[in-house]
């Protein structure tokens, strides 16, 4: 069985596949869209007469083995990161005798905390969500308990050899509530059974050093939302800086239904942000002071919506930092063309329609202006 092996210099993986199985292939049901999904499938069934590869990086050591099978086989570098010595993390060895690399990988990976999908191009490797919720570097007794959870078959007696501690802050009977859902578990493995029975309630698990902890969905997007980052974002649509951001939490944003055509057009269309080694949810904070829009991290992930100020007061009411440029201007002549009256035009005054004239306008001056400074030129 895999197993952890300290080295003279550094900490490694040590594996050892040996397996004599007799591999028949049969044909997959259901239909593959993608001919090159179908071909990665068709290699990760073909058998591996033999392969040895010596101690090497965990990615290395997964594009040996995936090059004997004839297909790619691509690490997601966050996913290593977050091994105990990130990239550098090493297989002990590899040694596969007549089996399958879908037998061979989650063998390989799961001691990791790793797992794989089937791409387009390569297979992928990625982690696995338990270890993506420690949210940082695991170390080994963390991948221990990791394992445990994966290999061991759910009983409540089997469970009740784990320590599980509760991060709870709301006055309920816990561990109660979990057993209530674990009652109902249709079977499988500790970690299978944990993940359905906690997602029920609205919580997630993950190991801790020799412990399982459980806490909220809540706290958990908290916790991705503390992961700093260090990104510019210059005059981008407002939509998308705050996906970039969700994405970074690896958590689903909700946007209130029409709020972006509820803000100025200028703070929708042109928004900029500069984090420098801050947390996503300082970025957070920033867009909520300096845009008008606020959040709130719910069990869906995080929900956006408009603020109380762009709610009850008009473009005219917002601080000028938050309302569209000036565009164009109507000149009124007073009834004895003595005086005139100067009525400057936002941009949110103006339909759609006339905004495309002016912008054609512009586009046609500037062609202009070009021929121009070329005729110039070439005097």
């Amino acid at each position: 069985m895999p197993g952890f092996h300290i080295g003279n210099s550094v900490r490694t993986l040590a594996i050892s596949l040996a397996f004599t199985l007799v591999i028949t292939n049969f044909a997959a049901s259901g239909v593959i869209a993608d001919d090159n999904s179908a071909a990665i499938s068709q290699a990760l069934d073909q058998v591996i007469d033999s392969f040895q590869t010596s101690e090497l990086p965990v990615a290395d050591a997964l594009t040996e083995i995936g090059r004997a099978a004839g297909v790619t086989i691509d690490a997601d570098p966050a996913a290593l990161d977050l091994l105990p010595w990130g990239k550098n993390t090493k297989l002990k060895g590899i040694n596969v005798r007549a089996a399958s690399l879908r037998t061979v990988l989650p063998q390989i990976l799961e001691p990791l905390g790793l797992e794989y999908t089937i791409g387009e191009e390569a297979v992928l490797v990625t982690a696995s969500e338990p270890l993506k919720r420690i949210n940082r570097r695991a170390t080994w007794n963390d991948l221990k308990t990791l394992q445990r959870c994966i290999s061991t078959e759910y009983t409540p007696e089997a469970l009740n050899d784990f320590v599980i501690r509760y991060r709870i802050t709301s006055k309920v009977d816990a561990p109660a509530l979990l057993n209530e859902q674990l009652a109902k578990s249709a079977g499988g493995t500790v970690a299978m059974v944990l993940e359905d029975a906690a997602a029920a309630i609205g919580w997630v698990w993950f190991p801790n050093e020799d412990h399982i902890v459980i806490r909220t969905v809540q706290a958990q997007t908290a916790n991705y939302m503390s992961r700093r980052v260090t990104v510019q974002y210059t005059n981008e649509p407002l939509a998308d800086i705050l996906l970039d951001l969700a994405n970074r939490a690896e958590t689903p944003i909700n946007f209130e239904p029409g709020m972006m055509l509820k803000l100025p057009s200028e703070t929708a269309r042109h928004t900029s942000l500069a984090l420098r080694n801050n947390s996503i949810r300082q970025g957070f904070e920033l867009l909520s002071a300096h845009t008008g829009i606020r959040y709130s991290i719910q069990r869906g992930g995080i929900n956006v919506s408009l603020s109380d100020v762009i709610q009850r007061g008009s473009s005219t009411s917002l601080p000028i930092s938050l309302r569209s440029p000036y565009v164009g201007k109507i000149t009124v002549p007073g009834p004895d063309k003595s005086y005139a009256f100067d009525i400057l035009l936002r941009e949110d005054d103006l339909p759609q329609d006339i905004l495309d004239y002016r912008k054609a306008i512009i586009d046609e001056y500037i062609e202009k202006m070009r021929a121009e400074m070329q005729a110039v030129e070439s005097e």
